[in-house]
């Protein structure tokens, strides 16, 4: 699952990352969702782990954020070169981020939370988080049921089981068609969608071919067309008529943590190095040797399109110049257990995060690992 992943990242920081912390007695609990995230100073910013990446704006105006552990989101105006503390309002993880062209902005993490920046990343505030998800997304199945929608009540009991200790369960993934549709999801299947900017959100468990609740790990738009991957080879794609996400799994069963495409290709990553490629939008797939041993965390092609640039838990990079259908590894300038990465300004520079913080990687003909 890609929460272990997640899971991994605390555990290396927690053995030798300086991680920010409050400032607080060993006995006492301040409660994440409830407490700012700490700012941190100097060096140790840039050292502190970062789970994903995002890229907001176009041309010169372009800025790159980062998001992570206790709250932590980071923000460059310079590709990368220097970087600032965004205001957040909790200490919860960060593992996901996603902008529309305007810049609206949204993170999503552990305890359930949904956070909202309407200012390129800069601020933020709370819009969801696993207490309301307690308050709200059952009683929304109820109601529906007691008006004759019996057939709901699988979902419903998925939410209650989801829901009933409270803040516990992380959404891994958010995106937002434009600045009012949404989804966001997560851990046994949790979806949700909302079509007012995140103002309000509303259960769509019912609304996806995963009858056995199934995490979800990943959501994007490839091509006009919106996939989910996730757990045990799921993939599904978004039939936008019937506002459902139809299963287009191929014949695997471990877990994908990340999908990737464009109008020629999807290929959806994940344990041990595994990678399946399909050509038509998900009704054929055939599997790819990645050569990677390690299981495949995030994916991302270059800003002209030409470059795909898969990361590794393991530290390893591997990369494709063939649409997907050959890979090379290369040598990591600064390696670590990468979690995410975005193309950068040029065509072959990319920027990853991981649970050293960032750092950067340009391809070049002699990248190749000679091993």
């Amino acid at each position: 699952m890609r929460i272990a992943l997640i899971h991994a990242l605390v555990s290396i920081a927690a053995l030798g990352v300086a991680v920010a912390a409050p400032a607080a007695t060993p006995t006492a609990f301040n409660d994440p969702l409830a407490t700012a995230a700490v700012a941190v100073a100097g060096p140790a910013l840039l050292q502190q782990p970062v789970i994903a990446l995002a890229r907001v704006g176009v041309g010169k105006e372009v800025r790159l954020v980062g998001a992570g552990l206790r709250g932590l989101i980071l923000i460059s105006d310079d590709g990368g070169a220097a970087w600032h503390q965004a205001r957040v309002p909790v200490q919860s993880d960060l593992v996901a981020l996603y902008f529309t062209p305007s810049g609206q902005g949204w993170a999503v993490g552990h305890d359930g939370v949904i956070l909202h920046s309407a200012d390129r990343g800069d601020t933020w505030t709370m819009q969801f988080d696993g207490r309301a998800a307690q308050r709200t997304l059952l009683p929304y199945y109820q109601a529906r049921i007691e008006k004759g929608e019996k057939q709901l009540a699988p979902f419903a009991e998925q939410v209650a089981l989801n829901t009933k200790d409270g803040p516990t369960l992380p959404f891994l993934a958010v995106y937002f068609e434009n600045d009012r549709v949404g989804y966001a999801l997560g851990s046994f299947g949790m979806l949700v969608a909302t079509e007012d900017g995140g103002k309000t959100w509303r259960p769509w468990l019912d609304h996806i071919d995963n009858p056995n609740f199934l995490n979800l790990n990943d959501i994007r738009e490839i091509a006009g067309d919106l996939y989910i991957a996730g757990e045990q080879g799921g993939v599904y794609r978004l039939d936008r008529a019937a506002q459902r996400f139809v299963a287009i799994s191929p014949p695997y069963k471990g877990s994908f943590f990340r999908i990737v495409g464009n109008e020629r290709l999807l290929l959806a990553v994940g344990l041990n190095g595994t990678a399946y490629r399909s050509a038509d939008r998900g009704a054929t797939w055939r599997p790819v040797e990645t050569g990677a041993k390690s299981s495949l965390t995030s994916a991302a092609f270059s800003a002209d399109g030409k470059t795909l640039l898969l990361t590794a838990e393991g530290g390893q990079l591997i990369y494709s110049v063939d649409d997907a259908q050959t890979f090379h590894a290369l040598r990591a300038a600064r390696p670590m257990l990468f979690a995410d990465v975005v193309a950068d300004g040029g065509n072959d520079d990319f920027v990853l995060a991981g649970y050293q913080g960032i750092g950067r990687q340009r391809i070049t003909r002699d990248s190749h690992d000679p091993k």
